[in-house]
């Protein structure tokens, strides 16, 4: 299994920042009716990115009691997918609260097995599915200024630390909560698209070398360098809008059967 990486993501607090990470988990195969949720991350880019073989998205994002994503934070998902997935059929999200779960922390094991218990919708037919779980408390790693916002961590599998993306906006002096939920979403689905080259073949030269599955581009949405903020620039980065893909991250994209 390819080693965990650490990765993103946009921001915070007070010097350097884990803000995401990329899993790799694996599993042998699909059968001939659905898509396997267990295969690495990255893996099924292409049936997201393209309608050669599923024609329409389904999200199912279950959220922890108390720990709802913003709808303005859904709402520019959806565009963000809708601008870079072929799905002619359209993308929709489905929500689901469940009760808190007490366990102090997370870890991508436990995030796993939550999963395996409470998804309801697989990818079959002409619909592919999504689980996305928004969490009551932290990443088991987090250690002092170093936090995970969230984690790509199966082909169609993200989580979301909430909680520690609630503490880390929309308070004084903090970037908006719409702002930092909007980077973070983004990135990790970008992950399971397969950038930076961890499913999606790289049409340019333009992978971190320092920093795998990040591109290299200054201001990119997977540029590594946003992982490492000064408090003092924080909301002048935020505040100038969320970072967008760059162009060769979209060619990536557009040569595997995105937009």
């Amino acid at each position: 299994m390819r080693k965990i990486f650490q990765l993103l993501c946009l921001l915070i607090i007070i010097t350097s920042l884990n803000a995401c990470s990329s899993d790799k988990d694996q599993d042998n195969g699909v059968n001939s009716d659905e898509l396997s949720y267990t295969l690495n991350t990255g893996a099924s880019a292409n049936e997201l990115l393209s309608d050669s073989r599923f024609s329409k998205i389904i999200i199912e994002a279950i959220y922890v009691d108390g720990f709802k994503p913003e709808q303005a934070s859904l709402n520019n998902l959806l565009s963000f997918l809708n601008n870079r997935l072929h799905k002619p059929g359209g993308i929709s999200i489905i929500e689901r609260e469940i009760p808190a779960q007490a366990l102090g922390s997370y870890s991508i094991t436990e995030v796993r097995q939550l999963e395996d218990n409470i998804r309801t919708q697989f990818s079959v037919d002409d619909t592919l599915a999504i689980f996305v779980l928004f969490t009551d408390d932290s990443n088991e790693n987090d250690s002092g200024n170093s936090v995970i916002l969230g984690t790509a961590y199966r082909n169609t599998s993200l989580v979301m630390f909430q909680k520690t993306i609630e503490e880390l906006s929309g308070g004084l002096n903090q970037p908006s909560r719409v702002n930092v939920e909007t980077a973070v979403y983004e990135h990790e689905f970008a992950h399971i698209m397969g950038l930076v080259n961890i499913g999606t073949a790289l049409q340019s030269d333009h992978e971190d070398d320092t920093n795998s599955a990040h591109c290299n581009v200054d201001g990119c949405l997977m540029n590594a360098q946003l992982e490492t903020f000064n408090p003092l620039n924080m909301m002048n980065i935020m505040g100038s809008g969320i970072a967008q893909l760059d162009a060769q991250c979209i060619a990536d994209l557009q040569a595997n059967g995105g937009k």
